[in-house]
C-alpha cells in the first residue's frame, strides 16, 4: 500500500489475515483486494470468486435487461479482439509509420504495449472484413461504434491511418478507442461514438492503472499522449478525460479513489 524500506507486511495463513506494521493496514482476503486493487466489496468478490472458479449467486434480472447485459457483453466481446488487430497492425508493415510516429513521440516498446497502442492501417473494410471473418453479425457491429454505414455503401471502418489508443475501464476491459491520424488529415484525434459500454462522460483515459498507482493524488490531462508520457516519467496516477469537459460524473469516479486531484489541462483559451 506504500513503499518501505524495511520488512513490515505480515500475512497468517492460518488466520487468514494480513498486517502492516508500517501503516496498520490489516484485514482479510476480500479487504485486502478492495484495497490493492481500489475495487468495491462487490467487485472485489467478483474478482476472487473468478479467480477461484465459483459461481456467485446471480441476481434475477427482467428479459430486458439481460438483453441489456448480453448487449455489453457481446460489444466487448467484439472491442478486445478490435483491440488485438489494431495491436498487431502497428507491428506489420503497413503499420511502420504508425511506430514511427509513436517511436518519435519517444515511447518505449514497453509503454506501447502496456497501453496497448496500435495501427488502423489505410482501408475501408479493414477490420470489418476481419471481424466478419470471426463470426460476427452486422447487427452487432454497428451496436460497437467501430463502423460508419450507410444504406447505399453499407458497413466502413470509422478509424484508419490513424494510430489507435484502446479506451478501458477500471477492469481493463476495451470499452471504445481514440485514433490519432498519420498526416494533415481531419480531424486530428477521432473518439469513439457513445456506445452501450462507452459513456465518456462517466469513463477516464488511463484510470485502470491509475486506481492502483499508490500516489496520494491524480493529476488529470487533457489526451491520451499527455497521460502515456507522464506514466512513462513515473507520474503513474496520470488520467484524461477523453477530450470532453471534466463531467460529474469523473469527478464522482475519481473520488472513488483519492481526495487530491492536480489539473494539468493545456492552458489555452
Amino acid at each position: 500500500f506504500h513503499n518501505e524500506k524495511s520488512p513490515s507486511f505480515s500475512v497468517s495463513p492460518v488466520k487468514q489475515m494480513y498486517y502492516c506494521f508500517g501503516c496498520g493496514a490489516g484485514g482479510n482476503v476480500i479487504t485486502f483486494i478492495m484495497e490493492y486493487e481500489n475495487y468495491t466489496f462487490t467487485e472485489a468478490l467478483q474478482f476472487l470468486a473468478q479467480r477461484a472458479g465459483i459461481s456467485l449467486p446471480e441476481i434475477e434480472y427482467s428479459e430486458e435487461a439481460r438483453k441489456k447485459d448480453d448487449l455489453k457483453a457481446r460489444i466487448l466481446d467484439v472491442n478486445k479482439e478490435a483491440a488485438k488487430f489494431y495491436y498487431f497492425g502497428l507491428r506489420a508493415k503497413e503499420g511502420a509509420r504508425g511506430l514511427e510516429y509513436l517511436t518519435k513521440r519517444c515511447l518505449s516498446e514497453e509503454t506501447i504495449k502496456k497501453f496497448g497502442l496500435g495501427f488502423a492501417v489505410t482501408g475501408r473494410d479493414n477490420i470489418y472484413r476481419y471481424l466478419k471473418e470471426k463470426g460476427y453479425k452486422d447487427e452487432l457491429l454497428r451496436s460497437c461504434g467501430l463502423f460508419n454505414y450507410d444504406e447505399r455503401h453499407g458497413m466502413s471502418d470509422k478509424f484508419w491511418n490513424r494510430v489507435i489508443f484502446p479506451i478501458m475501464d477500471v477492469n481493463h476491459r476495451v470499452i471504445g478507442f481514440g485514433g490519432r491520424v498519420m498526416g494533415d488529415g481531419e480531424p486530428k484525434y477521432l473518439n469513439s461514438p457513445e456506445t452501450p459500454v462507452f459513456d465518456k462522460g462517466r469513463n477516464l483515459y488511463g484510470l485502470n492503472h491509475a486506481r492502483t498507482s499508490r500516489k496520494k493524488n491524480m493529476i488529470i490531462c487533457e489526451g491520451y499522449m499527455d497521460v502515456i508520457a507522464l506514466h512513462q516519467a513515473g507520474f503513474n496516477q496520470a488520467v484524461a478525460s477523453l477530450g470532453t469537459a471534466f463531467t460529474s460524473g469523473q469527478a464522482n469516479l475519481l473520488r472513488r479513489y483519492t481526495d487530491e486531484v492536480l489539473l494539468t489541462y493545456d492552458s489555452d483559451a
